[in-house]
């Protein structure tokens, strides 16, 4: 299973955009694991391919996960504030666990 995690947004807008990409398989199982978990307790598939504020600032961050499983793909864009608690966690984790492209 495959993730790509897009964040732009804050101050530095597209400049500051950063991309993290994981393959699960690639991962120590305990580590691959712990994310999906994360992604089923999202019921990522199921998300809509929109969770964003109505009224975003200019400097909010924006993410898009994009998940390929090798039998179904999905992709969702969002603000962390329009996220599950497990989508936010995950979130959270790619970002501090996985390194930018």
């Amino acid at each position: 299973m495959r993730l790509i995690l897009k964040c732009t947004g804050g101050f530095a807008g597209p400049a500051g955009a950063q991309t993290r990409t994981v393959d699960l398989a690639q991962l120590p199982p305990e580590q691959a694991s712990q994310l999906e978990q994360l992604l089923q307790a999202s019921s990522f598939f199921t998300l809509p391919p929109k969770l964003v504020k109505p009224a975003p600032k200019s400097w909010d961050f924006k993410y898009q996960l994009e998940v390929d499983d090798g039998a179904a793909a999905h992709c969702v864009v969002y603000h962390l504030d329009e996220a599950s608690p497990p989508l936010k966690a995950l979130t959270e984790k790619l970002n501090d666990e996985v390194e930018p492209d």
